[in-house]
Formats: structure tokens, sequence, C-alpha cells
């Protein structure tokens, strides 16, 4: 799964609306509205205690840098609650106070972390000072009294870093272990973590699904690390929904694995018994989370995926997606699950997928990138089953295809107007179809 931005996680995050419908209705949906708001609060309260107040309990203080580093630690607080947006500008101002306080001879390993963590666009520094920088921040986090929550972040972006500067092909052995180790440290904490039960349930989900995500690509610590975060989850979350929503994704990323990218016929026959058994348990753990909160749009559009995995009918796809669509109808991820599922290769024909992708433009109700699902349905279908660079050149030339994608950006940005970062797009596919 492609993991959805922070905001999107902690927005839904901590809800916990008891309903045995399947159905999210106008009274479950204003429910959780208010939920959600008193979610967000006591998300808000979290985050403050944890990082002002842990800076306050614990950290490096003095005149000179007081000011400009609890500053920063309440702008991270409110991010990090859904309180306040986090935008580019957002992560600047954060990291500039922080290393406001840095410049003032600052050395606590908090105030130090989150003033790299949240550097936006910074070239002065190489990859490798970068995670050098990460490394020292951890060790010298691991010395202080700051808690297992802080300490499993310092520990998985010096993991990451340090990992982002080696070679894909052997890479040096001495690094990896340190990689390694890094990992295991970062593990650790997080499961030290999870005893907190005062945490956001939506937090528990970013930080799980964070290090997953990290060691996804490894065959022995992805099933490993599972093993040790489900036990752990299962015992002291076992009402979570969010727990649930990332065990869903867990399996069915884990059946991808055994089955791997091929077409049906390349596929081994264990391989096609892991992913139809990994799959299944991915059904089970979403539909057991539905159960425990039918207004979360992501268990809904995890579902989606699933369905076509597991090559689920239409109808049951449909059901999925009409949740999804009910509780954000800005939901890309879930529009772009269905498209998939409407390819040719799958259960659909391009007729479908042209059909759905101008129903996304159309749809009055829907809003934010949605309209862009069009573009994608015939930038798929430029190239599927066209050999050459002839025919998918040809493929824009067609007389219907250049008016869709106008009017896919056209209602994208009136949903979007400040999302200039598309219009280079735009160009670039006026081009292709000599508009």
């Amino acid at each position: 799964m492609k993991l959805l931005p922070v905001l999107v996680l902690l927005l839904w995050g901590g809800l916990a609306v008891s309903c045995k419908r399947s159905e999210p209705t106008p009274a479950s949906l204003a429910a959780a509205h208010r939920q959600q708001d008193h979610a967000k609060d006591s998300a808000r309260k979290w985050f403050t205690t944890n990082l002002v107040g842990a800076y306050e309990r614990v950290g490096q203080h003095a005149p000179q840098w007081d000011e400009p580093a609890k500053t920063a630690l309440n702008l991270m607080a409110a991010g990090r609650s859904g309180e306040a947006k986090l935008t580019t500008e957002w992560s600047r101002d954060v990291s500039s106070l922080a290393q406001s306080a840095v410049d003032h001879g600052c050395t606590d390993p908090l105030v130090r972390y989150v003033a790299l963590r949240y550097r936006v666009g910074d070239m002065k520094r190489s990859d490798a000072e970068t995670a050098k920088a990460f490394q020292d921040i951890a060790a010298d986090m691991g010395r202080s009294r700051y808690s297992p929550y802080l300490n499993f972040y310092a520990l998985m972006r010096a993991a990451e870093s340090l990992k982002a500067t080696l070679p894909e092909n052997n890479p040096p052995q001495t690094e990896m272990a340190l990689v390694h180790e890094l990992r295991r440290q970062s593990l650790q904490n997080l499961l030290q973590a999870l005893h907190d039960p005062t945490t956001p349930e939506s937090e528990i989900y970013v930080m799980s699904s964070a290090l997953l995500e990290m060691v996804r690509l490894n065959d022995r610590e992805f099933p490993e690390y599972w093993s040790g975060l489900d036990a752990t989850l299962r015992e002291q979350w076992p009402k979570s929904a969010q727990a649930d929503l990332l065990r869903g994704w867990y399996y069915r990323t884990y059946a991808w694995q055994a089955r791997g990218s091929g077409f049906a016929d390349k596929v081994t026959t264990e391989g096609a018994r892991l992913f139809d058994e990994r799959l299944k348990l991915a059904d089970q753990a979403l539909q057991s989370g539905w159960k425990k909160d039918s207004t979360d749009t992501r268990i809904a559009t995890e579902m989606i995926k699933v369905c076509t995995g597991l090559g689920k009918d239409r109808a049951e796809m449909e059901q999925w997606f009409r949740r999804a669509m009910l509780t954000a109808p800005d939901n890309y991820d879930a529009c772009q699950a269905k498209l998939h599922y409407l390819k040719p290769i799958w259960f659909g024909s391009p007729e479908e997928m042209l059909a759905f992708g101008r129903e996304c433009v159309s749809n009055t109700n829907w809003s934010g990138r949605v309209p862009l699902v069009l573009t994608e349905a015939h930038g798929f279908l430029s190239v599927y089953g066209r050999n050459d660079s002839a025919s998918r050149q040809a493929y824009w030339l067609q007389p219907e295809v250049w008016p869709d994608l106008r009017a896919a950006y056209e209602a994208f940005f009136r949903h979007e107007p400040e999302a200039v970062g598309w219009r280079p797009n735009y160009a670039l596919h006026a081009y292709k179809c000599q508009a």
C-alpha cells in the first residue's frame, strides 16, 4: 500500500464508532465527526505532552534558545495532531525555529532532531552528512531520559538515512550491519511505546506503518518485525480498527511478495497458494476493522485492492468503493484502486476504464485529485497492447483523447486552483495530443 499523507491518517485516526451496520449512515457519520473533533483535541494534548512537555521535563534549557525550541515543538504538535496543515511552509517553520535554537547553542537531541527532520530544500549537506547527523542524534537520544516514542523516531530516521547512502548492489557489510542494528533498536522502542495506552490510535498506526514500510523489501525482516508488532497490537490494542487496517495492509503486501508482479502464467504454484492464503487473512482483518469503525475510508479503500487480488465480483468491489467515497469524496487512492480493478488485465475493459474516468470528472460530489483518474486511464491505454512507439504516439492523436484530458485538468484546477505543480503535466499532455 502506498502509504497515505500523515494529515489524512491523523484526520481519521482515533475514531471509535460502535456500529454493527456495514454501511455508514448520516447519524454514524455525524457521530464520527464529533468523535473526530474530540480525537483531534485529545491528540493535540498528547503530542503537546510528549513533545513540549518532554522537552520541559528532560531537555536542555537556556534563556537564549528556550523560546524558539518550544515554539517549534508546539507547532510540530499542532501539525501531528491534525490541527495545522502539514504543508511545506509548516515544515520550514518548524525546522527554522528548531535550527534557531541550535544556532544559539542548544544541543538537545529532540530539538536537533526536529531541525534536521523537517528541513526543506537544504542542499548544503550531503546524504552522508545527514545520515551521520541522524546517527549522532539517535545516540544522544538513547543516552537521554526521552521516551521510547521519541527514541523510536530518532533510530528509525537514522537507519533510513544511512540506508539511503548505500549502493543497492553489494552495500558495505559494516554499514549494513549498522542499518540492521538501528532498525532492530527502533523496533524495540516501538514495542515499548505501544504499551502506552494514552497514545492516539492514529499515532500507533503511523509509527507501525512507517517501520514496516522501511523493512518492506527485506524478505527476513518484514515478516519478523510484523510478528513482534502483531503480537503486541493484539495484546495492547485488541479493539483498534487501525490495527486491523495495518494487519490488512501487511497481509496484502506480503501476498504480493509471494506472488510476484508477473503475469499469471509466470506465478509458481506455491506463490499462487500463498497469495490466496495471505489475501484471505487481509480480507478477514479488514472486515474486522470495518465492523469496529465503518467510517474509516482507508479500510474501504484497502478492501478494493483485496477484492482485485481475490477476484471478487464487481458488485462487492463497488460496495467498498461507495463506502470509501462516502466517507472521503476526495479519495484519489480509492479511485485509483477501482481503476486498477477495471483494467483489462484484471476484471474490466478499456471501455469500462474510460467510463469510470469520465465519471470521476463529471461527478460533482467528488473532489480533490479525483478528476485526474481519467488521465491515468488514458496513460495506461496508451501503452496497453501497443508494442511500438509509433502506435503509442498515435493513441494521443485520437479525437476523443484531448477533450477528455482537458476536461480532467480543468475540473481538477477548479477543485485545486493553487495546485500549480500539475500544470506541467497539463502542458505535456497538450503537447502529446498536439492540441
